[in-house]
């Protein structure tokens, strides 16, 4: 019973919003009357009087009182209560509460096309039943198109992550123009120094610390690495922080250390302290 409460308690995400909410009403609507209209279950042509209205029209009136009646309980109450996301449990209660609202405005409707009073309990009942005979299958089809969405938007995400992860892997450095001028493993990247209208990209190679010259600005480069682990520390540099050794503090403020073999060493500007602090201090602790 514990496991049945905890899952009842679990929050349920998908008529959260407003669009995946009038998915669902749209879907219901025009499933159900085509399904009437089509298949005519319960011998529904013989309920209602022949001349007072074709039968495909009296079967849509009902298909439009209950996408009005669906509708009022996703967007009415929803909005009247101000109700955004409810649990399992509580998705279960309002599913209960959509078939009473559709099953009442299926009554009226029939009341209008056959003899029968709105207020004969024995006929609710029977209308009560059928409506949750035609309802519960565009409504688990319209819950589970919208589940597919959700895992198939969680898919795409991961995607995204994924190639994000890779971009980190192997970094591809361009000109002012445009143009691929160096590729390489972010991790051999050390730091960017700006030259005038040029950037001196430092790496490391083997043993050895190389630099390479690119016509670009430090800005574009801050726009085109924005991958988290790249950050401007400085009006003239820009550091890999997956090479960052230390951090030390002084009368001036932070200074990193980006190579332990060379000692070497570049300022943090009081411009930039606040982002590499937030960057890299608080998140290190």
């Amino acid at each position: 019973m514990s496991g049945i409460a905890h899952w009842l308690k679990q929050p349920f995400h998908l008529l959260a919003s407003t669009q995946s909410r009038l998915k669902l009403v749209i879907f219901c609507g025009l499933f159900g009357c085509i399904f009437l209209n089509v298949f005519l279950p319960f011998n529904m042509g013989a309920w209602f009087i022949k001349g007072k209205a074709p039968l495909y029209i009296i079967i849509t009136f009902f298909s439009a009182a209950g996408v009005a009646a669906l509708a009022l309980t996703q967007f009415g109450i929803r909005s009247l209560f101000k109700i955004k996301e409810v649990t399992r449990g509580g998705f279960i209660a309002w599913l209960a509460l959509d078939l009473f609202a559709i099953s009442l405005a299926m009554l009226a409707v029939n009341s209008i096309f056959t003899e029968h009073s709105f207020f004969e309990w024995d006929e609710y009942l029977i209308t009560l039943k059928y409506t949750v005979l035609v309802l519960v299958l565009p409504y688990s089809l319209g819950i589970l198109i919208l589940y597919l969405q959700e895992q198939l938007r969680v898919v795409q995400e991961l995607k995204l992550k994924v190639t994000q992860f890779a971009n980190l892997e192997n970094i591809v450095v361009m000109d002012e123009a445009g143009r691929a001028v160096v590729t390489m493993n972010s991790r051999k990247i050390l730091y960017f120094k700006s030259e005038d209208n040029y950037v001196l990209l430092f790496y490391r190679l083997d043993e050895t610390i190389k630099k390479e010259l690119i016509r670009t600005n430090l800005k574009k480069l801050e726009q085109e690495l924005n991958f988290g682990n790249f950050i401007r520390i400085h009006r003239s540099y820009m550091i890999n922080t997956q090479n960052l050794v230390a951090a030390t503090k002084t009368s001036k403020g932070y200074q990193v250390m980006l190579d332990a073999d060379t000692n070497l060493v570049l300022p943090v500007s009081v411009t930039y302290q606040n982002l590499f602090l937030e960057r890299c201090i608080q998140k290190a602790s």
